[in-house]
């Protein structure tokens, strides 16, 4: 016979189970008012309850930038590091706590050595950490240990501008360094300067041997910002450069790269080419004049890099902004193709990004001051639906107080 008793409690412990543990998304925002926020998400909900805040950290004044490597999250901060006598920004390492992995530990900060905290990126071997000061016109190279420990700066890049560009509301009166990315092999590092119209490449070979070995001079008025990476063949990668004063994508080529192992090459081996350029703002657009209208800003591939997405900010009208969405064709002459733009449900894009399965867009919409997670469409590349939506704080015309950038925690939440 079965034993009644014990047959119920099995099934109310496996119930138990199913219901009390649950797998759900991490995401971490770094709000300029705030800090570093941490936000479960849960598709299962409606959109107005997937979200939930977990916690709350300090990093700095103005938090501008966040990235994942391993179980540490590095950030900048634009200003006041380490007090408010100091006008250099931060950079900071904090450890993912494994049994609470919403609380951040801090393990060290360091001065960013520049102004305007707005991007940081280490190297695939991770030994080597970049940081862009946008307003201090530097970026600074750390050695870094296995521990997240940030060593002192072993390089400070200093940018100067010959004469100012053309575009308006001083957005080319000085070097404006947007980024310090490194390419999928860590041996390469791209800085584009909005501000001077370059887009300048370094060597790596470790922390204590960063080279400059070119520099791409783009047209007058174009305000590089920012760039992301797809691997082709062992030899070669493609390089998406989005610019922000004329709203275009250039697609390059970067040939002689070692794609196959973390071996070097000789920095002389590699070679790049334009691929393509193509507008932001749909079929038909030419190059944007650099009046700060409409400005470009993040540029991101899905995971299987068959589509792109980018960020359009127009600064004269209230109404939502967009995402462009292109599909990829890397042995096709036209290699981006236009397929149409989706709204971030919100103002000023600055930031977004791709969850790791590829199902979901994050978007920190910095003026309306909320998060938004979009449903994409594998297939097609298009979005589906809104399935998450949160406000932050309150509509910030200012720009100093909303979200700056939102990443993916490829950890997930386990409720009990």
């Amino acid at each position: 016979m079965f034993n009644v008793g014990l047959l119920l409690l099995t099934v109310g412990s496996v119930l138990s189970a199913s219901i009390n543990h649950r797998e759900l998304s991490m995401l971490r925002i770094a709000h300029q008012e705030r800090g570093i926020l941490t936000f479960s998400f849960d598709h299962s909900k409606s959109s107005s309850r997937s979200l939930d805040l977990l916690g709350t950290t300090q990093a700095g004044f103005r938090p501008g930038w966040l990235h994942l490597h391993d179980n540490l999250i590095y950030s900048v901060s634009r200003t006041s590091y380490p007090n408010n006598r100091s006008s250099s920004g931060g950079v900071f390492s904090f450890d993912k706590n494994a049994e609470d992995p919403d609380a951040l530990s801090l393990v060290i900060s360091q001065s960013s050595n520049g102004m305007g905290g707005v991007f940081c990126d280490v190297a695939r071997d991770g030994r080597t950490l970049s940081v862009a000061n946008i307003d201090g016109s530097t970026v600074s190279i750390y050695p870094l240990s296995s521990h997240g420990i940030i060593g002192d700066a072993t390089f400070v890049f200093k940018y100067n501008l010959t004469h100012p560009g053309p575009g308006t509301n001083e957005s080319q009166i000085q070097s404006n360094p947007h980024a310090a990315a490194f390419d999928p092999t860590g041996e390469y590092m791209i800085v584009p300067d909005r501000g001077a119209d370059h887009v300048y490449v370094y060597h790596v070979d470790g922390p204590e041997r960063v080279t400059q070995i070119n520099n791409i001079t783009l047209e007058s008025g174009t305000g590089p910002r920012h760039v992301t990476f797809r691997v082709f063949n062992c030899t070669r990668t493609f390089m998406y450069l989005v610019s922000e004063l004329d709203n275009m994508i250039r697609v390059f080529a970067l040939d002689g790269v070692n794609n196959d192992s973390r071996g070097l090459r000789p920095h002389s081996s590699l070679s790049i080419s334009l691929v393509q350029i193509v507008s932001t703002l749909g079929h038909g657009s030419n190059r944007s004049e650099p009046n700060n209208t409409n400005l470009a800003a993040e540029v991101a591939l899905s995971n299987d890099g068959m589509f792109a997405y980018v960020s359009n900010r127009n600064t004269v009208s209230y109404s939502t902004d967009t995402l462009a969405i292109y599909s990829v064709h890397p042995d096709a002459l036209e290699h981006l193709v236009y397929i149409g733009n989706t709204p971030t449900y919100g103002k000023i894009p600055r930031h977004f990004s791709i969850s790791p399965d590829s199902r979901f867009i994050a978007v920190a919409n910095e003026v309306s001051n909320n998060l938004i997670i979009l449903e994409r469409d594998q297939t097609s590349g298009r979005v589906n639906s809104v399935v998450g939506n949160v406000t932050l704080g309150e509509f910030d015309l200012t720009q100093n107080n909303g979200p700056m950038a939102v990443v993916w925690d490829s950890k997930v939440k386990y409720y009990l």
